[in-house]
C-alpha cells in the first residue's frame, strides 16, 4: 500500500469516537425497572446501583435473567453509551454483540445483610436526596433520591396492553414487558421542598408489577406490601428520568424499612 493510501485509510477512522470504558468493582445493585422491549427486539432491563467512585449509576441494558439483584454487590465491565448522554447512564460492554451470553460478564460476589443496606440507604439520603424533583432537573441529573409525603396511591388500567404473552408464564426464559401488564402503579406525592404542590409519577420497580400479576384479585394489597401508609416505616424513592424526556422522572426503586 501507497503512503498516501496509509493515510487516507487513517484519516478515515479519525473521527470515529472513543468510548470510555472501566471495569467497574463492588458496584451495589440498588434496583432493577420492570422489562421493556427495545427497537431490536431485546427485552431488557434498566439496573441502577451504587459506585464508590462513579455515585449513582445506571446500566442499560441488561437482560432480565442476569445476577444484578436488589443490595446484590457485583463486579461488571461496563463502557459509555453513545445513544445516551446522561452522566450517570453506562451499558456492559459487548452488550450488543454478545447479547445472549452477556450476563456471564456480570461477577456476584455477595449480599448486602439488612444492617448494611439499612445503612446504605442513609448514606444515599445524605449524599443523592433532593429537596424536590425540580432540583434534579434544575441541575441536570437523571438520578436521585427523594424523601416523599405520599399524597395518595393508584392502580390505573393500561390502554396499551400487548397481551402477546400469557400471564402464566409457564417458560421461564419468557419475560413479561411494562406493556404486557394489565395495570400501571401510580403514586401521588410532595417532596420536602416541593417546587410544585405534587408529582404524580409510574413506578417502574419490577418487584411491584410482579406482586400486581400474582395477585390479580387483591391488587391494593400492593401498597400494604410497600408499607406505603405506615408511619413506623422509614420510605424514600429512588427516581429517574426518562432518555427522550428529560424532565419526565419515575419511579425506580422504593425503599422501605421498620424504624
Amino acid at each position: 500500500m501507497s503512503e498516501g493510501g496509509l493515510k487516507a485509510f487513517d484519516d478515515s477512522h479519525k473521527d470515529e469516537p472513543k468510548i470510555e470504558k472501566k471495569f467497574f468493582e463492588d458496584l451495589i445493585v440498588l434496583g432493577n425497572a420492570v422489562p421493556d422491549e427495545i427497537s431490536d427486539n431485546r427485552i431488557t432491563v434498566c439496573t441502577v446501583a451504587y459506585s464508590k467512585e462513579h455515585g449513582l449509576i445506571r446500566i442499560y441494558p441488561v437482560p432480565p435473567k442476569s445476577p444484578m439483584q436488589r443490595w446484590s454487590v457485583v463486579s461488571v465491565p461496563l463502557e459509555r453509551n453513545l445513544k445516551d448522554n446522561r452522566i450517570e447512564s453506562w451499558k456492559i460492554q459487548g452488550s450488543k454483540d454478545e447479547w445472549p451470553n452477556i450476563s456471564n460478564k456480570i461477577t456476584w460476589k455477595r449480599k448486602l445483610s439488612r444492617d448494611e443496606w439499612v445503612g446504605l440507604i442513609a448514606q444515599l439520603k445524605k449524599e443523592f436526596g433532593y429537596g424536590c424533583i425540580e432540583e434534579l432537573n434544575e441541575k441536570k441529573l437523571s438520578l436521585g433520591i427523594i424523601i416523599p409525603k405520599i399524597l395518595d396511591t393508584t392502580i390505573e388500567q393500561r390502554k396499551e396492553k400487548d397481551t402477546s404473552i400469557q400471564r402464566t408464564l409457564i417458560n421461564q426464559d419468557l419475560f413479561m414487558t411494562i406493556k404486557n401488564y394489565p395495570v400501571r402503579p401510580k403514586v401521588k406525592y410532595q417532596c420536602p421542598k416541593c417546587q410544585k404542590d405534587s408529582h404524580n409519577q409510574g413506578i417502574l420497580e419490577w418487584g411491584v408489577y410482579e406482586f400486581l400479576r400474582n395477585s390479580p384479585e387483591k391488587m391494593d394489597g400492593v401498597w400494604d406490601n410497600l408499607r406505603m401508609n405506615d408511619p413506623e416505616y422509614d420510605k424514600s424513592f429512588l427516581v429517574g428520568n426518562m432518555n427522550l424526556y428529560r424532565n419526565s422522572f419515575m419511579i425506580i426503586s422504593i425503599f422501605r424499612y421498620k424504624m
